[in-house]
């Protein structure tokens, strides 16, 4: 079982996303990573997870204790004109770093898991789910702020910066439950992993599968694929900017770094990788095409009709984490025995 489940046990949380009987259900299956068997993808997950660890800022606990390690990175939409201020979203960059370095890293991973309980938020009811099932999933985001949630505070750290740590809160609603995930790819793979972990596991698999095909030839509305040509990931944040280039109207297309390494690592999570066969490479390979010389990873890339591809400005947590734990989640018991029920 995850560390930080079993530390955050121990008592109770306040934080939105710890579910009220302290984790999931005894002697459920949770994700674990093992470091790349391939010596190209070991290297490019070291490369990103020492770029974590460099983003790796003290923080002081909100209600004393022990300073609180988080992952915190200048995010340009965030007050870009004050070049101080550190971003630091405790979910999707702390969280998922924390998974991320266990074979990178294990102490480092085991501080943020601590620093995470301590602070109260080990979850927000969603992007969890990635590591574990969850007692409810919650797609529709409620924060005023969509982009970037709301501040727990802001906090120095020396040096004329200051971290603002951001949480996002979600609520269930059984509209978005059945419409995000039929429109954005990792809103698709959150409900195939509450699924998966709640034993719907053949149900889990075909969205997993129905996200990665491209049936645009049998369903001209297909909404979340891999266009293999474009060498991108579609879905309704994309679609327009896509079929822009499709049509020639414009010179580039875009790919969402975090979105693709969601999918990649439901795909190895969930043992799809043969079933996905030889589009599996493209995908692997566009999402590291994102990665910078220092091992952080970018929110996106731009590729031009002649193939060059430009990076978005920086790296972001999340993404570098995500595409971390792409190559190193251990394909789970139910995908790799055959005596599971499917």
């Amino acid at each position: 079982m995850s560390i930080l489940l079993l530390i955050c046990a121990i008592g109770p949380l306040v934080g939105q996303g710890a579910p009220a009987d302290g984790g999931p259900a005894a002697g459920r299956e949770v994700a674990s990573q093992r470091p790349p068997a391939d010596p190209v993808a070991r290297e490019r997950a070291t490369r990103a997870g020492a770029w974590l660890k460099r983003h790796t800022e003290l923080v002081p606990a909100v209600a004393g204790g022990p300073p609180i390690p988080v992952i915190a990175w200048k995010d340009p939409t965030l007050e870009p004109a004050d070049p101080g201020l550190l971003a630091g979203y405790v979910i999707t960059d702390t969280l998922w770093a924390a998974e991320a370095l266990k074979t990178l890293d294990p102490v480092a991973s085991r501080e943020m898991e601590r620093g995470l309980c301590r602070l109260g938020w080990r979850g927000d009811g969603l992007r969890e789910v990635l590591f574990h099932p969850i007692p409810v999933i919650k797609h529709r985001f409620v924060d005023p702020d969509l982009v970037h949630g709301t501040s727990l505070g802001r906090f120095p750290i020396g040096g004329g910066r200051t971290v603002d740590l951001r949480v996002f809160h979600l609520r269930e609603d059984p509209g978005y439950t059945a419409g995000h995930p039929s429109l954005f790819a990792e809103h698709a793979v959150y409900q195939a992993l509450f699924d998966f972990w709640a034993g719907r596991e053949d149900q889990a698999r075909r969205r997993i599968l129905d996200a990665v095909r491209d049936d645009r030839d049998r369903d001209p509305d297909d909404r979340i694929f891999w266009d293999d040509r474009a060498g991108v990931l579609v879905d309704f944040a994309n679609r327009e900017e896509w079929l822009g280039y499709v049509r020639g109207e414009r010179p580039s297309r875009r790919n969402s770094t975090f979105k693709l390494g969601v999918l990649l690592y439901a795909v190895r999570l969930l043992g799809l990788e043969s079933e996905v066969g030889p589009r599996l490479e493209g995908m692997r390979r566009r999402l590291w095409e994102a990665q910078w010389e220092d091992g952080g990873v970018a929110h996106f890339v731009d590729i031009r009709g002649n193939g060059d591809v430009t990076r978005g400005r920086g790296a972001t947590g999340e993404a570098t984490a995500i595409a971390i734990l792409s190559e190193t989640v251990e394909p789970s018991r139910a995908a790799t025995d055959p005596a599971s029920p499917r």
